[in-house]
């Protein structure tokens, strides 16, 4: 098993209150606190639509260890050297990813050691990005059983709303309008947003499939 937590939040947000007020065309004393929450709430849905970050995040993603590469069963009787190799990467949720902060391995006696640099690569140019095992390099192994391998990692466009893609922030906004208009209702089921909205996110979501959200080296599906 494997998990995936915020380890130090964004600062901010992709929209402030000022410019969602002025696109829903409210009164000038309407409650900024609603607004401020409905602002949140789009982020949350749009990054998990996406699989991706929008503003710098830092992540630290625990994994029991290295899985194997699957190998189907042969069948009869084989002679000479037979080995299951491991998966020789790690791929790291959430996108763009920044930079890799450090890889922790811990023992069963919770004894931490950083694996040292020179053992790995960051690929960061690839979406989902990855930590790519360099030729000669190895695992930790002597894992304790449960989150015996830590990855912090930073994710993210950047520190300010100007380094997030327009199309991203407008459809944030065409979200909280969708989300204002439709408070308080309850028709027994859920509430698709509109189309427009997913269109102009299309082209930034992260198609990944499998059976593993965490796991090294295997993806997973959520479009």
């Amino acid at each position: 098993m494997s998990g995936l937590t915020i380890t130090t939040a964004p600062a901010n947000e992709p929209l402030d209150a000022a410019e969602t007020i002025s696109y829903l065309r409210l009164d000038s004393g309407v409650d900024t606190t609603l607004v401020n929450n409905l602002i949140q709430a789009a982020r949350f849905w749009v990054e998990d639509y996406t699989n991706r970050t929008l503003l710098t995040t830092t992540f630290t993603l625990s994994l029991d260890g290295i899985g194997y590469v699957d190998v189907p069963i042969k069948e009869g009787f084989h002679t000479g050297y037979s080995d299951t190799p491991r998966i020789n990467y790690i791929e790291l949720p959430k996108s763009p990813v920044q930079s890799v902060t450090h890889i922790k391995s811990y023992t069963d006696d919770n004894t931490a050691s950083t694996l040292a640099t020179s053992n790995y690569y960051s690929d960061l140019v690839r979406e989902p990005a990855r930590i790519v095992l360099r030729d000669g390099g190895s695992w930790p192994t002597d894992l304790r059983n449960a989150n015996g391998i830590e990855v912090e990692y930073i994710t993210g466009y950047g520190d300010s709303r100007g380094t997030i893609p327009e199309p991203i922030r407008v459809a944030m906004l065409e979200y909280i309008s969708f989300l204002y208009e439709h408070r308080g209702d309850d028709e027994g089921r859920a509430l698709n947003p509109p189309m427009m909205i997913t269109s102009l996110l299309q082209p930034y979501v992260i198609m990944r499939y499998g059976v593993s959200s965490y796991g090294g080296g295997m993806g997973f599906g959520y479009r």
